[in-house]
């Protein structure tokens, strides 16, 4: 197992802050291009909750497969959405995955970023696809993540080695502005980019549940850091801490940074 893929390893709980995840609240770049008879596969699939939504937009003339390398995750989605008839789950490595049949579009959402290969992935979701379908990759640039007022000094470091920790795993930090880039090297064609940046403020309904997340990382992937020694366990403790005493009392707003890039094969 790579260094990137063992980090990359959800830890069991960390699936709970996305199980609201709608392709029309999470993975919207997608409704222009979903049609009603379509086959897709959603790579990186999780516990299922966009690829079951997405059953809605295919209909029962189409189909959705959502494959994960999680089969913690998949045994997930097939015990919450069994009794869809065009849905399935497997549990699969893309690069080692060859399906029978061709797909309308191939969808991966918040998924690249985890990888140290993300070119020979694309290129994988491009043989995947049909003449003519659509491959589309919707992911973060993480250093462009904005809080406002300035999160606890605790946090900040803790975000700091989470960057770091990624980065020496071979992944990238800035990936939602090099995906253009690597469409157009793929031999993708009609090329569109368009910025689905998440924004939480203080009067939005649910803004501590989606400001939470950083408290979620240093609850869990902290623990894969301290691990790994880029941080202590006191490091962790108090950045978990102080960044939800700081989401209650003073935080404002957060805006993480996020494109959308779509190709036609």
């Amino acid at each position: 197992m790579s260094e990137a893929t063992e980090r990359a390893t959800m830890p069991k709980g960390t699936h709970a802050a996305m199980e609201d995840r709608t392709v029309f609240n999470a993975n919207s770049n997608l409704l222009d291009i979903i049609k009603p008879g379509n086959h897709v596969l959603d790579v990186g699939c999780g516990s299922g909750s966009i690829t079951a939504s997405i059953a809605e937009l295919v209909g029962n003339a189409g189909s959705v497969t959502g494959i994960d390398t999680s089969e913690h995750l998949i045994e997930l989605a097939k015990d919450h959405y069994s009794s869809l008839s065009n849905v399935q789950f497997e549990v699969a490595n893309i690069l080692q995955y060859y399906p029978t049949k061709q797909f309308d579009i191939v969808s991966a959402a918040r998924v690249l970023q985890w990888v140290a290969n993300p070119k020979e992935i694309l290129l994988k979701m491009a043989a995947l696809v049909k003449p003519g379908g659509y491959v589309s990759v919707l992911d973060y640039n993480h250093e462009k993540i904005q809080w406002s007022p300035a999160i606890p000094q605790s946090m900040d470091r803790f975000y700091k080695a989470f960057l770091q920790w990624r980065k020496d795993a071979g992944m990238d930090n800035q990936i939602a502005d090099h995906l253009a880039g690597m469409f157009k090297e793929a031999g993708f064609k009609h090329i569109t980019v368009s910025n689905h940046s998440e924004v939480v403020n203080r009067a939005d309904k649910d803004f501590a549940k989606h400001t939470n997340i950083w408290a979620i990382v240093a609850a869990t992937r902290g623990k894969q850091m301290v691990s790994d020694g880029y941080i202590t366990e006191a490091e962790r403790a108090s950045a978990e801490k102080d960044y939800q005493d700081w989401v209650v009392t003073t935080a404002q707003s957060m805006t993480m940074y996020l494109l959308a890039v779509t190709g036609q094969w």
